[in-house]
């Protein structure tokens, strides 16, 4: 199995945030925040941080937590040298909520339904 460090994890959550229109466009039922934790979990996958063998479960509801959760757990057992992830993630969810907020301030009344970041903040 692959290890990363924080500078990979860092940049991988970049890349995220580049992607951002493409991973919110097929969020389903899913928070913007959990849609982007979500990414972040699948290219740990992608880059052989994570054995995949697990089947995907798209159907039932999850959440960001979940996501933090399971990218903690990656993190603890392959990150070399061992690095706290969650700076990253927090700054990932955070500037969505603020891509949000600005553009539901800017937006005419009635244009689009507005969309509500998740109002759990990442510890």
């Amino acid at each position: 199995m692959a290890t990363i460090n924080s500078e990979q994890f860092q940049q991988l959550c970049a890349e995220v945030w580049r992607d951002r229109a493409a991973v919110l466009a097929g969020r389903g039922f899913l928070t913007g925040d959990a849609a982007l934790v979500r990414a972040v979990y699948w290219r740990l996958c992608k880059a052989g941080i994570v054995k995949t063998n697990a089947p995907d479960n798209y159907s039932l509801p999850q959440s960001t937590l979940t996501y933090e959760t399971v990218v903690g757990c990656v993190l603890e057992m392959n990150a070399k040298p061992p690095f706290n992830g969650v700076p990253f993630l927090k700054e990932l969810c955070g500037r969505y909520q603020s891509e949000v907020l600005t553009d539901n301030l800017t937006e005419e009344p009635g244009a689009r339904a507005p969309q509500t970041p998740s109002k759990r903040k990442i510890a």
